[in-house]
């Protein structure tokens, strides 16, 4: 079992001759059950077409109408939940989550279809209001195809060595391959440029031409065209074209055969073809996909028609996360997730389908480990000598940490994260006090003292904000429509913001609780912040922009980036505005003119970042797993605070004296800073 995942294993198999009924037997952290069960595959499958249709109507529809296309598709998801996980099944996912989470670790949930009429349902739609929606987008779903061989990863130095190939013969209906092909190869350009994929495309559309390029090796074959299915081979297929450019149909044996002779041989294969996850009723092994994977480890194909604005971006979110070192299923749930982040009603994120051999899902040993984020984009600064080394003091959280606030008198430090918020002695490193907050399905993504430190405000999953008061009582609980991302005082105390994923920022009553102001974005807001003067907000979105309001809602300057912004923060004079974005690059603006006056970047997305009480530093948390403190008249680098893991938050204490970071490896670092004045760029690290 890899080590960094709990199996949640669901085997479905027939339950004799008699038609519809099922045996289920579970196996889990929990313990194990075995129930029988009633259920009409060909019911289920008769509605496929809808479900096909409304999976590519929502990627273009309105939010109203897609919200109206979403309903067969969620009904069959319910309807299969219901049939496998009845009875006491439901409640042992519900323990095996539980103690996955305790853990920080993903509960993978590993589908053994023992019933060829069950294998081409789409239970990637596995639906429960009460554990979150559709299992697949918070937990790793996979099909387990059980072979002899043990899977190991394959020991490779980067790049990850992806192949690709195009295939329109004909006679097939058009595809936009070619923008299919522009666009994977351009969302792919950040890994290729850091060194961490290297994409190539075999030249022709022939049996022979794959052959051919695949004696050079591959890690990946990614496939972009046609699929079919044989129903008297009983096999699916992918369309190829043959020397005078008509259609050749290659069975997924022969394809399997084809890339055997690669060396290295592929581990994964994706097919992007609109039926390469399709398969039939007689046959478990009927698609193309279940094939394949008894020659590869693990093959990730299209259980729908795909558009190409969705195949090109859950390849970059899924070949990221599989360079990074991520299990392939973790990585293609990561891959649904951007194509929800992109558009939160449409449903591709179904589409995609994984087929697993064996248990281990971290095919890949590629010597890049998120210890360092892999290369970076600038030259690195030269060795550091041992004395110029600074010790950071560890707290051992014991979970991610994702926001981390100093209190006023700079002894006491808050941190969120999953289930909790903690109040930390940062002198003797002990807790003070701490509380759950939301049950043990949330995770805390925010906090911050009031000014006089006498109230605690945090933000959470649960879409609520709490104001606590200093002992650890809870005062009030303030409510979004969605995850609440961030939160921030006035500097009277009086007024609390907060910004959610529901597009919205929000100000607040501290005594009453009374809502004062809401003001909008396109996309989630993902941070907030009050100017010095108690006059101004500054909103961070996903819609690529942070935006300056007045206290009363008036916009006053709207910021750009490439991509997202993530994070705000205000100078202590107000004179500045430091933003942080999804591509890494950290800004400073003018807040009068709007005009950008410095910027400096990581190496990967920027998650926080903080002003000194001086306002001559800026400390910022990186995915690139540092903290880096720049000095903010000329961008020089100061220090940099190393992590195992993404570093989620950062803050100064009230005396600028130390830096804390707050990480996904599970630790906050207390790191002691060195004098304002600038030293030499690259002089100090900590660790």
């Amino acid at each position: 079992m890899p080590t960094d995942s709990t199996d949640f294993v669901v085997e479905i198999g027939r339950a004799g001759d008699t038609a519809g009924r099922y045996v289920v037997g579970v196996s889990s952290p929990a313990g194990e059950e075995t129930l029988h069960v009633c259920l009409d595959p060909h019911a289920v499958g008769a509605r496929l077409e809808d479900i096909q249709s409304a999976v590519l109507a929502s990627s273009v529809a309105r939010r109203a109408a897609a919200l109206g296309l979403e309903q067969p598709v969620r009904e069959v998801g319910v309807e299969l939940f219901g049939a496998v996980f009845g009875g006491h099944v439901r409640s042992l996912f519900l323990s095996s989550r539980q103690r996955a989470e305790e853990r920080d670790e993903a509960l993978r949930v590993v589908l053994r279809i023992r019933a060829p009429e069950l294998a081409a349902l789409p239970w990637e739609l596995l639906h429960d209001a009460d554990l979150g929606g559709y299992l697949c987008l918070r937990d790793p779903v996979v099909r387990h195809v059980d072979v002899p061989e043990l899977v190991l990863p394959l020991r490779a130095d980067p790049p990850l060595r992806i192949l690709g190939m195009t295939a329109l013969p004909g006679s097939r209906a058009p595809l936009d391959a070619d923008s299919e092909r522009t666009g994977l190869t351009l969302a792919l350009r950040p890994l290729v440029d850091r060194g961490l994929v290297r994409l190539d495309w075999v030249t022709g559309q022939t049996a022979e031409d794959l052959r051919r390029r695949l004696l050079d090796g591959c890690h990946v074959l990614h496939f972009i065209g046609h699929g079919a299915y044989d129903p008297a081979r009983q096999e699916g297929m992918i369309a190829l074209a043959d020397e005078q450019g008509r259609e050749h149909l290659l069975h997924a044996t022969a394809l399997a055969a084809l890339v055997s002779v690669a060396k290295p041989r592929p581990q994964m294969v994706v097919l992007n073809s609109c039926q390469g996850g399709m398969g039939n009723s007689e046959d478990l092994f009927s698609s193309t996909a279940s094939v394949l994977v008894r020659t590869v480890p693990a093959v990730v194909a299209m259980q729908f028609a795909v558009t190409d604005k969705a195949a090109a971006r859950f390849a970059a979110s899924f070949y990221q996360a599989v360079a990074f070192n991520r299990s392939v299923d973790e990585a293609v749930r990561i891959g649904r997730v951007a194509l929800v982040v992109d558009k939160d009603d449409s449903l591709e994120w179904a589409t995609p389908v994984l087929y697993l051999r064996g248990r281990n899902a971290r095919l890949f040993d590629l010597g890049v480990t998120e210890d360092d984020g892999g290369p970076e984009p600038e030259p690195s600064p030269p060795p550091v000598p041992p004395a110029a080394r600074i010790t950071s003091r560890v707290l051992p959280a014991g979970q991610w940490v994702h926001a981390v606030a100093f209190h006023p008198d700079g002894r006491r430090l808050a941190t969120g994260s999953r289930r909790r918020i903690r109040v930390w002695d940062t002198e003797t490193g002990n807790r003070v006090w701490e509380q759950p907050v939301g049950g043990w399905l949330s995770s805390v993504f925010a906090c911050a003292f009031s000014p006089d430190g006498q109230r605690l405000a945090t933000g959470g999953a649960d879409g609520t904000a709490r104001v606590w008061a200093a002992s650890g009582d809870q005062l009030l609980t303030l409510r979004h429509d969605h995850v609440v991302t961030a939160v921030a005082f006035g500097p009277d105390g009086r007024h609390l913001a907060t910004a959610s994923a529901d597009r919205s920022a929000r100000l607040w009553d501290t005594v009453s609780g009374e809502p004062l102001l809401r003001v909008r974005h396109d996309q989630v807001v993902s941070d907030v912040a009050f100017g010095p003067d108690g006059q101004r907000l500054a909103t961070a979105s996903g819609d690529r922009s942070a935006r300056l309001w007045t206290l009363s809602g008036e916009p006053l300057l709207r910021l750009r980036h490439d991509h997202g912004v993530k994070t705000v923060a205000f100078s202590p004079n107000g004179h500045q505005l430091a933003t942080g974005g999804d591509d890494g690059s950290v800004r400073l603006w003018n807040t009068h003119t709007g005009h950008q006056v410095l910027l400096v970047r990581h190496a990967g997305a920027v998650k926080d970042l903080a002003y000194s009480p001086d306002g001559h530093r800026l400390a910022t948390a990186g995915e690139d797993h540092s903290a880096i403190v720049w000095h903010t008249a000329d961008g020089n680098r100061l220090l940099r605070v190393q992590h195992g893991h993404t570093v989620f938050a950062v803050a100064f204490s009230p005396d600028g004296r130390w830096l804390a970071t707050g990480s996904e490896d599970k630790t906050v670092k207390l790191t002691p800073l060195p004098p304002t004045a600038p030293p030499r760029v690259g002089d100090l690290t900590a660790g």
